[in-house]
């Protein structure tokens, strides 16, 4: 009998009002999604720490690692409140900004943008709204800047601002960032996503943060929705677990026109780097308000899985949409068609691929073992994750489990495309590990017995030490001798 095919390619789904009451969250796992994002630029600590409760016992209840996303607002700008909590920007007419805090009117709009409007000068171009309206700087004054409407439109309280090839001066990181940090990691998040990064230095940042606190280091996505980050993909890429393609703001950045060529560059740089990019923003915006998405968004995440990320995203779908269950549903039937017609994805190569470790070096070679011997599937055994996201970085066609026996690796690795995450107990020898992991694929009914199994694992059990890779047959692992040896010794007369 055939498998049906399983879905490699991760949802991630923003909780919020339409979406993180228990019941609302056990929908959205069901539907298939892997992570859910809590976006602190809304809400409060107190109902943060409430949906993380209620997604860690749905979890428990349905028995399925789910991944928990925070994501850091970082230095982003927003208009204050408006007088009626919104305006109509006529086109052609004038408007003043500052950073005074006071209510927004039609004649004089009051950002929160630590002090970037007083690094504005004649002809900056000033974005709202998601680049929506755009203003156009005519000169400095006291306390503010003077802006011509270039294009108008309705304007929100609490909507962004974007100042596109300005230097701000401003950190990734802000006083808010590292006190939602702080709670986050004490709540056990298994990821955090930095917003608006520049360069390695902003990521840096963040591990320093991390370790003063005395934290396990999370996974870390790093967002790439400024100008600047395209020059540094590398060197962020370096420092990150992985990265997002944060396309809303980039598009307010750069231009919406250069977003599709950035998507690629990012993809392809970060599966050269062997680490996981998710897609977000926009992916099924219609179906907040709609039932069914259009065929241009279905096309729009078709090319993305065709592209090679690892995860796909919904923000408002999920969070705030009439539709959420509906739209991840939408996502894994697009995804699993997706991949169906692309089966074994060619892999971005290094160009000198005797530039790897160890690590990267059995990873990649498990690929070639796995399609060689018809191995019914490839178990990586991890402490990090990090020997996981290199097998996920290879595209193995067959099914791959990831073994842990650290509980926050273990749902981390829900990040990774075509992992099935595997808690399993600690051993302090290889062969007891491989007998557990063999009985719960079999338990599962995930392999039977003359099975082909590509194994990746140490010959030391301990943090990054992959340095092996064996074949086995399902049915031959043994218990380890010396308790084979103490049995036989009791029997005897």
């Amino acid at each position: 009998m055939t498998r049906p095919h399983l879905r490699r390619t991760r949802i991630v789904a923003t909780l919020g009002p339409a979406s993180q009451s228990p019941a609302a969250i056990g929908r959205l796992i069901k539907a298939g999604v892997d992570v859910v994002r809590l976006n602190f630029s809304h809400g409060t600590q107190a109902s943060h720490r409430q949906v993380v409760e209620d997604v860690r016992a749905v979890a428990a209840a349905l028995d399925r690692p789910v991944a928990i996303l925070q994501d850091l607002r970082g230095p982003k700008m927003r208009v204050g409140l408006i007088e009626g909590d919104s305006v109509d920007l006529h086109s052609g007419r004038e408007v003043r900004l500052s950073e005074r805090r006071s209510v927004s009117t039609e004649q004089r709009l009051n950002v929160e943008a630590a002090g970037a409007i007083a690094r504005l000068a004649p002809g900056d171009v000033v974005r709202l709204a998601d680049g929506l309206i755009e203003l156009r700087v005519l000169e400095l004054e006291d306390g503010g800047v003077r802006c011509t409407i270039v294009h108008g439109g309705v304007l929100r309280s609490r909507q962004g601002v974007n100042i596109p090839g300005v230097d701000l001066g401003v950190s990734a990181l802000t006083r808010k960032d590292r006190n939602d940090l702080a709670f986050g990691l004490k709540l056990g998040v298994d990821a955090v996503a930095l917003s608006f990064v520049r360069e390695a230095a902003d990521v840096l940042a963040l591990k320093r943060v991390v370790k003063r606190l005395g934290a396990p280091e999370p996974f870390i996505v790093s967002k790439i929705e400024r100008a600047d980050a395209l020059d540094h993909l590398d060197e962020i890429l370096e420092e990150s677990s992985g990265v997002m393609v944060a396309r809303g703001d980039l598009g307010v950045e750069i231009g919406f026109h250069k977003v599709p060529a950035a998507q690629q560059l990012i993809i392809e740089t970060a599966r050269r780097a062997n680490k996981p990019v998710i897609t977000a923003t926009q992916m099924l915006e219609s179906m907040i308000e709609r039932p069914t998405p259009t065929r241009a968004e279905v096309s729009d995440v078709a090319w993305a899985v065709s592209e090679g990320t690892d995860a796909l995203m919904l923000s408002g779908e999920t969070a705030v949409g009439r539709y959420p269950v509906e739209a991840v549903r939408v996502l894994d039937t697009v995804a699993r068609e997706s991949e169906l017609q692309r089966p074994g994805q060619p892999l971005w190569r290094r160009s000198d691929e005797a530039d790897l470790d160890v690590p990267q070096a059995v990873c990649r070679a498990a690929r070639v073992v796995a399609r060689s011997v018809g191995a019914a599937a490839v178990l990586a055994f991890t402490e990090s994750g990090r020997t996981a996201s290199l097998l996920a970085s290879q595209r193995v066609a067959r099914r791959c489990y990831g073994f842990t026996p650290d509980e926050r690796t273990w749902r981390s690795m829900r990040m990774l495309w075509g992992i099935e995450p595997m808690l399993m107990s600690r051993h302090d020898s290889v062969n007891a590990m491989l007998a557990q992991a063999e009985q719960m694929l079999r338990e599962r009914r995930l392999v039977k017995r003359g099975d082909r199994l590509v194994i990746i694992c140490g010959e030391m059990v301990d943090k990054g030490s992959t340095n092996s890779i064996h074949v086995r047959e399902v049915g031959i692992f043994q218990e380890p001798p010396q308790r084979k040896r103490k049995k036989r010794a009791k029997a005897r007369p």
